[in-house]
This record gives C-alpha cells, structure tokens and sequence, in this order.
C-alpha cells in the first residue's frame, strides 16, 4: 500500500472497486430476471427501453474498465488522438443519464437492480479518479 495514501483515497479506491464489481452482477441478475420473468409480461416497446438500458450500462461500465486498464499502464483512451479527449470525457454524460430513465420501463425487481447497477457504475468512476 503506498505510504502517502489518507483514509480518503482508501476509501475512494475501495468504493469504486465495489461499485465496480457490483455492476455487472447487477446487470446479469437483472437480465436473467428480466428475460426469464417479465419478458413476455411487457410491451415491445418497454422491453426495448429496458433492453437499450440493459445496454448502456454495460457499454459505460466496459468503457471505465477499458479505461481503468490503460490509466494503470500510463496510457490514456485518446492519447493517439488528442482531439478525441471529449469523447472520453463528455460523451458518457449523453448516455448514462437516459439509460436511468430507460431503467424504469422494466417492471419489478430488474427496475430495481438496473437502477442499483445504474447507481454503483456513476459512483466507480468518479471517486477514483478525483
């Protein structure tokens, strides 16, 4: 453990490896709950919101993990391309902000645990990174 680390950074660290890993065992459990229970209960287009939430915080958890990779191999995202830092920084605000309001189209306990898996993939990143 580095020597220079407060009980803030500790906690930070530990939290966002939490949320981290909690993420994809919410997004399983939902998808399993969601396909096996309330499928064919819903409407299409409910289903496709779901299904699209379902999605997005799998991609913007992919994309932190990717991201986390090359931080602790000293590299950067867009470092070959210097312009696409904004991508890196302000395009997952465009994405993850909806998929809660896509959240609550599912019905019962996937709603819950998408909105729970929504919660922990916000608090993975930016308590590691401040």
């Amino acid at each position: 453990m580095n020597p220079h680390w407060n009980v803030e950074t500790i906690t930070r660290i530990s939290s966002a490896v939490i949320a981290s890993a909690a993420t994809p065992a919410l997004v399983g459990f939902a998808s399993v709950r969601w396909i096996k229970g309330i499928r064919q209960e819903l409407p299409p287009w409910r289903n496709g919101m779901g299904l699209v939430s379902i999605v997005i915080i799998s991609a913007f958890w992919l994309l932190q993990m990717t991201r986390w990779l090359l931080l602790s191999m000293n590299r950067e995202l867009t470092a070959p391309y210097e312009d696409l830092r904004e991508f890196e920084l302000f395009l997952p605000a465009f994405f993850v902000y909806p998929a809660l309001l896509l959240a609550c189209a599912l019905k019962g306990s996937p709603r819950l645990m998408m909105i729970a898996a929504w919660v922990a993939v916000l608090f993975s990143a930016p308590f590691a990174y401040t």
